[in-house]
């Protein structure tokens, strides 16, 4: 499977592209020189200069002409640009800056940044939570998009003085997920432990800041827990960790309903619906449970673990069993991200050597496809559901180069490289969907967080 697997390109733009080209454009300097490169494995590298200057005729135009370097770059009529370079074989790739960017100045200092482990976006888009290693958790109010002074100039949210703060672990935050009410947040961390905490925001700009403790504590791991993934409105959850099990919990009592063992170590999980055929050929409804904790939604649920053993393997909660396991890799390396999308029937997962495969859930045997950019671990993985039947999926790496890449009906190929991130790592990537856009929301070791339109 390694072997077979494509390459795709890297394109990376000067981070500061977006304000040279608003200096420009604002007529505050003539024009500048900006910097483009683009990198394939086992290929040379190609490195470009451009000028960025005003157009003669179209004076809210700002041109990017190539000086040195065998590249392309042209612009859309939404006013963002695409890159493109013949040697390497690259189409005109979208070079996507984020529309806002979040920081907070005690955490996102450029000179002692907090690295952000986990994050999330509540549903309703109103909220988002950043975890950190110390154990603390912030919850962050966020900012209607408005009409931005230049169309490639994201808007800076300063959210210092805005946050309210938690410290419900002892050491790492490694998962956090918002209720579907928005109002309460699920937490994991490496002490062993899951917390739940209140995520209402303050009425009044002057208790911002206040400390919340959780509501419940929920300890029954011997090792750290690595995912964690919410059931219907939440009374059942799940959570994976590097005891090699994955158990099933009742939050308003803090108990273990079930435990599964799996074969190795979990880094990451996926929970949806059952599959319409499952790949053992079993078709019976499976039984009513007789625990009266755990919610009828929970019998039509199938868990994806990503294992550090470089397989993955499929729990189905309703029959309480294992029911798939993939066969082991020629190249072991851990499964450190895995997503399911059971609308469009496909499984993602991302490895610590930066391979992603795509699986149909309907014959999980054989991968559709599998593709790598660099030899760098795979931290995150989302899919992002396009108009009509256009699938893709938006991919955070440790090389501080995220992208999105489409997958279905063509691809594998990178549609759009997530730009203004500067060599930091990206851990989380997180998908939502606003007025018939997609938002892609990332956050990295410089302790910013990033939102994009695509």
């Amino acid at each position: 499977m390694t072997t077979s697997a494509l390459t795709l390109p890297v394109v990376t733009i000067q981070p500061t592209f977006t304000e040279v080209i608003y200096d420009v454009q604002e007529g505050l300097i003539p024009y500048e020189k900006l910097w483009i490169s683009c990198y394939k494995a086992s290929e040379t590298s190609v490195h470009a200069k451009v000028n960025a200057e005003l157009d003669d005729r179209d004076r809210n135009r700002v041109n990017l002409t190539p000086i040195q370097g065998e590249i392309e770059v042209s612009q859309g009529v939404s006013g963002d640009y695409a890159v493109a370079c013949r040697p390497l074989g690259i189409p005109p790739t979208r070079v996507v800056p984020p529309v806002q960017d979040y920081r907070d100045q005690e955490r996102s200092s450029p000179s002692r940044p907090h690295r952000i482990t986990a994050f999330n976006v509540s549903p309703d888009l109103s909220r988002f939570a950043t975890g950190y290693l110390d154990g603390s958790v912030f919850l962050y109010p966020t900012s209607p998009l408005k009409s931005p002074r230049h169309p490639l100039i994201p808007a800076s949210v300063d959210v210092t003085k805005t946050k309210i703060f938690s410290k419900p672990h002892l050491s790492g935050i490694t998962s956090l997920k918002f209720f579907p009410s928005s109002r309460v947040l699920l937490s994991s961390g490496l002490d062993f432990s899951l917390t739940i905490l209140s995520a209402d925001l303050p009425e009044s700009s002057s208790k911002y800041g206040t400390r919340v403790s959780p509501v419940r504590t929920m300890r029954a791991h011997s090792r750290a827990v690595t995912d964690t993934a919410i059931i219907a409105l939440g009374r059942n959850v799940v959570s994976s960790s590097l005891d090699s099990t994955i158990k099933l919990w009742d939050v308003s009592s803090g108990e273990v309903i079930t435990s599964y063992n799996t074969q190795s170590a979990v880094a990451s999980i996926s929970l949806g619906d059952r599959l319409p055929v499952p790949p053992d050929g079993e078709e019976a409804v499976p039984p009513t449970s007789n625990d009266s904790r755990e919610l009828p939604e929970t019998s039509y649920k199938v868990v994806f673990c990503g294992l550090e053993s470089g397989t993955f393997q499929l729990f189905d909660l309703g029959f309480k069993k294992s029911v798939y396991l993939s066969p082991a890799p020629t190249s072991p390396s851990s499964v450190t991200s895995i997503a399911y999308s059971q609308s469009s029937n496909l499984l993602a997962t991302g490895s610590s050597k930066g391979l992603v495969t795509i699986y149909d859930t309907r014959s999980l045997t054989t991968p559709l496809t599998s593709f790598r950019r660099l030899e760098t671990s795979i931290e995150d993985l989302s899919f992002v559901q396009n108009n009509g039947a256009e699938v893709s999926l938006a991919v955070a790496t440790s090389d501080g180069l995220p992208y999105v890449a489409s997958v279905v009906p063509e691809g594998p190929a990178v549609s759009a490289e997530l730009v203004g991130v500067d060599c930091d790592s990206v851990r989380n990537v997180t998908v939502r969907s606003e007025g018939g856009k997609s938002e892609v929301w990332c956050t990295s070791d410089d302790g910013v967080v990033r939102r994009y339109v695509l």
